[in-house]
């Protein structure tokens, strides 16, 4: 996943954003490629092709497997993230692919990549999806203070998370807190990275990646918080002090007096 220095734009951004400072031109934005990213035995699968992205509109199609950016092997999910969050939006980088078997390649300029913390503030997008190894549907309810994991069993910074929740959640005196996790994987992938035990808290099949991208969630592991009132008090990623930041911050709303 994503390490702490992907918290900040890499030095090929930086350094645009200094030059674009100095000649008073607006800042370069982030780039998207616009793909959910899957492990395969050789380069990255994509598992998922965003509407209306930059890989869409490339042609690019699920099942498709990337295997190098601008001449750059790509080995994991967490080489491609890192490699798109070298560019600015709009820069035109060119992606080596496999289809079918045969080897193709296209140029593609990059989307813009939206940022979770734009939700701050504001009422949290909708969650409504199936709970893991359930018949049921899971939706927050006012009154309740969430924390939500965004993660990927392949993620492996996903896991320090993951149990730092676990332990957070089995605390009692965090009782006052729901942890949730949400992934884009199948129940099947789920039930073999838990090795057949139960989560210790409540998981949920994003399979459309609606509610996921709706978050604006661009790598993983990100977090949000969301308080009583079922506004976004924080989101972002969890390297960089974001983890420690979250639960912080949900221990504190889960403090303050119930709701009228």
């Amino acid at each position: 996943m994503i390490p702490m220095r992907a918290l900040f734009l890499p030095a090929l951004v930086v350094a645009a954003t200094l030059a674009a400072d100095k000649a008073g031109v607006p800042e370069p934005k982030p780039a998207l490629l616009g793909v959910v990213p899957a492990p395969a035995p050789r380069g990255v699968r994509i598992h998922q092709v965003l509407g209306d992205s930059a890989a869409q509109k490339a042609g690019l199609k699920a099942g498709d497997v990337i295997l190098s950016v601008n001449g750059n092997a790509m080995n994991s999910p967490q080489a491609l993230i890192l490699e798109i969050r070298k560019y600015a939006a709009e820069a035109p980088v060119l992606l080596e692919y496999e289809r079918a078997g045969i080897k193709q390649k296209v140029k593609i300029a990059l989307g813009i990549r939206q940022d979770p913390a734009a939700l701050i503030g504001r009422a949290a997008p909708k969650i409504r999806l199936p709970v893991y190894d359930s018949d049921k549907t899971f939706a927050p309810v006012p009154g309740k203070v969430y924390i939500v994991d965004f993660w990927a069993t392949w993620c492996g910074p996903c896991e320090e998370v993951r149990r730092a929740l676990e332990d957070f959640k089995q605390n009692g005196k965090n009782s006052g807190v729901e942890v949730i996790g949400i992934t884009t994987e199948d129940a099947a992938t789920i039930r073999a990275f838990y090795l057949g035990k139960k989560p210790p808290y409540t998981i949920l099949i994003d399979a459309t990646n609606d509610v996921t991208m709706s978050f604006n969630v661009q790598g993983y592991p990100t977090l949000a918080v969301i308080d009583r009132k079922g506004v976004v008090r924080f989101a972002g990623f969890a390297s960089g002090g974001g983890l420690e930041t979250a639960i912080g911050l949900a221990q504190r709303l889960a403090a303050e007096p119930p709701l009228p």
